[in-house]
């Protein structure tokens, strides 16, 4: 049954829906099973990466390198984004006896979906300007390897503390707005009405998602051309690190392009909507799982010491590829 949201209705009006029937219950809970999955596997590596950045004995290894400090900023909204996604938004979307049980509980406002939603885009503002911070520490690594570490001991607080506001330049007009829940597949989804119609979230992540393409792409280029100006050239680093900044600015490109059909094109190009909002939707399931799994094949000393690993010769066998995250 289609949900129409009605032209008029207060902000405590009840929205009501009946949830479709699904005739495939064991394989919606088997998807359900798969992404759950995989989004726990992302947030536990990500946990254990952070338990070993702030447990190491050994400070002068992980915590005097601002790469993990910016690295366990964002690692900690993915957990958080992974762990709800698989424990509630997954679960009344795609197990579907949950949908009549969940549901009434919905229709009137409710400050567990105000809180989800808003989040949830928080999140989403937030990783775009972590890629811009990240792309530029991996960059400033490699051109000015002197200079790297005074330089992030200056501008690292403040980074994080803009990284953390701008994020809600994205979600105010959320917090104004009726948040409600709608029939999506055999379960249900979360969305809202804008209170201000034109302050959409779209177009809002637009100012974040365009800058980021931009920028991560600039970032790449002068990383990949300072890899190739270095008297010994580390090959390891260099195919590392091309794969992952490509991922994420082809990650952030597709979230960008998503945006701008949702802020200008969705009413004009309906029949699309439902493919974009399928791309939209695991883009970011991508990037919960690559980034701690990116990050451990690049780093062996990280990943010898996340798994306790056997030493050679005395020490970790830590590669050639631990220069871009060591201390320079």
């Amino acid at each position: 049954m289609s949900f129409t949201l009605p032209v008029n209705f207060s902000y405590d009006d009840p929205l009501p829906f009946t949830c479709k029937e699904d005739p495939d219950v064991a394989y919606s809970i088997f998807i359900y099973i798969f992404q759950a999955s995989y989004l726990v596997l992302g947030a536990t590596l990500n946990s254990l990466i952070i338990h070993t950045i702030f447990k190491s004995k050994n400070k002068e290894k992980y915590r005097s390198n601002s790469f993990y400090y910016l690295y366990t900023s964002e690692a900690i909204m993915s957990i958080y984004d992974s762990l709800v996604a698989a424990f509630f938004s997954r679960l009344v979307l795609r197990v579907s006896p949950l949908c009549t049980i969940l549901s009434p509980f919905f229709f009137t406002p409710s400050i567990i979906t105000k809180a989800y939603y808003a989040t949830y885009n928080y999140n989403l503002a937030f990783k775009t300007i972590s890629q811009i911070v990240i792309s530029f520490n991996r960059m400033t690594c490699v051109v000015l390897p002197i200079r790297h570490a005074t330089l992030w001991k200056r501008i690292l607080k403040p980074i994080l503390i803009i990284q953390h506001l701008f994020p809600l330049g994205v979600i105010w007009n959320i917090l104004l707005s009726r948040v409600y829940t709608n029939p999506s597949g055999y379960g249900f989804s979360v969305n809202y009405k804008a209170a201000i119609p034109w302050a959409n979230v779209s177009l809002l992540n637009l100012f974040h998602c365009i800058p980021c393409v931009v920028l991560v792409t600039i970032f790449f280029i002068v990383t990949i051309y300072g890899l190739t100006m270095l008297e010994y050239r580390i090959k390891n680093v260099e195919r590392h690190l091309t794969i992952f900044t490509l991922i994420m600015g082809l990650q952030t490109t597709l979230f960008a392009f998503t945006q701008i059909y949702f802020a200008f094109l969705a009413t004009y190009i309906p029949s699309i909507r439902g493919y974009i909002l399928l791309l939209a939707f695991h883009i970011f399931d991508i990037l919960h799982v690559y980034s701690p799994i990116a990050l451990l094949i690049s780093n062996r000393e990280l990943r010898n010491d996340i798994f306790r690993l056997k030493k050679e010769n005395g020490g970790y066998a830590a590669g050639n590829n631990e220069i871009l995250f060591s201390k320079k």
